[in-house]
């Protein structure tokens, strides 16, 4: 039965897909994107790790309480920022790449999802097994190279499959909490300046004749990317502070994560320069927490401090919290994120995705 299930909802996510494709060849709308690829963490995993050996998982309640009361793997108790941002651009929600098998991975044309949690930048940052860098960019090079062609025949209408299509970037944090902090691990002998700039360089630049992760991306076609910044790992609900009278960051912590953040805008303007018709967007997350930090009414939270989950057990209000668990946001909290990026001002520069969509 339960196969059957799962049957049914990958036979359901590529009729949905073919549907779209079809509608986006047959009438062109330029608020509507070919596709929407992701790569990435926990924080946007739709469930590849549900297939892999991994410690870090999310199939299991009190996970997706809220997606029609279905643990499917994600990180929270709805859908993620990926899944909402897919919504906006008139798309599916990516599939998890390793969701579908393989005899029909080719009739999905808008968009895949490669994240995989617990994964980082640096392919020796991970909790148990996870898809590194490498592995993501090992698949995608497969969609592009095996799947994609056997649906968009024409090269030409392929590269403007891939050069209109949307990347959404979501990592860096296991970096420092499952790298940098870990007394275990070399890297922690740099200073976080330095340590900042050496995940930089291994997000941005070519190495031993490689092209690294964006510029692997760029090469295989891609034009458009959204890259997420570190937030306040300070501020998420394991590290905060605690008193009988208050709740505080760790802010010897923030400022540890800070420059890779502050650092972050200067190194994607440059590899913009030298990619040709590349664009870059960028999700100030730290300091737009700081913003919800300081107002959390104005964004519809009463509580930015705690975790949701208590005991097991998700809390009924899960509207007004910005932590699902001890690390993952809430839906709401996505939420606020992906029509903050799409629409808005505050949190993603130099401009919106909704901008974005139009440029080149």
């Amino acid at each position: 039965m339960e196969k059957s299930l799962k049957n049914l909802w990958v036979i359901s996510i590529i009729i949905t897909q073919q549907l779209a494709f079809l509608s986006n060849a047959s009438h062109s709308r330029k608020n509507i994107v070919p596709a929407f690829y992701v790569f990435g963490d926990s924080t946007v995993d739709p469930g590849n790790n549900n297939n892999i050996n991994a410690h870090a998982k999310a199939n299991v309640f009190p996970y997706g309480i809220d997606f029609n009361n279905c643990s499917t793997g994600r990180f929270t108790n709805g859908k993620t920022f990926a899944d909402l941002i897919a919504i906006m651009l008139g798309l599916p929600m990516p599939p998890p790449y390793l969701g579908v098998s393989k005899s029909e991975r080719y009739q999905v044309a808008t968009g895949f999802n490669y994240a995989s949690g617990s994964c980082g930048i640096l392919n020796s940052t991970r909790a148990g097994d996870c898809l590194s860098w490498d592995k993501q960019i090992e698949y995608f090079t497969s969609t592009v190279a095996n799947d994609l062609p056997r649906i968009i025949h024409n090269k030409k209408k392929l590269r403007h499959h891939l050069s209109k299509s949307i990347y959404l970037v979501s990592m860096g944090s296991n970096d420092y909490m499952l790298n940098y902090f870990n007394p275990n691990e070399t890297n922690n002998n740099l200073n976080p300046e330095e340590y900042a700039n050496y995940l930089l360089e291994e997000l941005t630049s070519r190495v031993s004749f490689i092209f690294f992760f964006l510029q692997r991306i760029y090469d295989l076609g891609a034009r458009k990317f959204v890259i997420t910044g570190i937030g306040q790992i300070g501020c998420i609900p394991i590290s905060v502070t605690r008193t009988p009278f208050s709740q505080n960051c760790n802010e010897v912590v923030n400022q540890m994560v800070k420059p890779y953040s502050d650092k972050l805008p200067a190194k994607l303007e440059e590899l913009q320069t030298q990619l040709s018709h590349s664009l870059f967007i960028i999700l100030d997350t730290y300091n737009f927490f700081q913003k919800i930090r300081i107002s959390p009414k104005n964004f519809g939270f009463k509580n930015v401090f705690d975790s949701c989950v208590q005991g097991g057990k998700p809390c009924a209000n899960r509207k007004e919290y910005y932590f699902y668990d001890l690390v993952h946001p809430t839906e709401a909290t996505n939420k606020v994120f992906a029509n903050e990026c799409f629409n808005g001002r505050e949190l993603c520069f130099p401009h919106n995705i909704k901008k974005m969509i139009h440029a080149h």
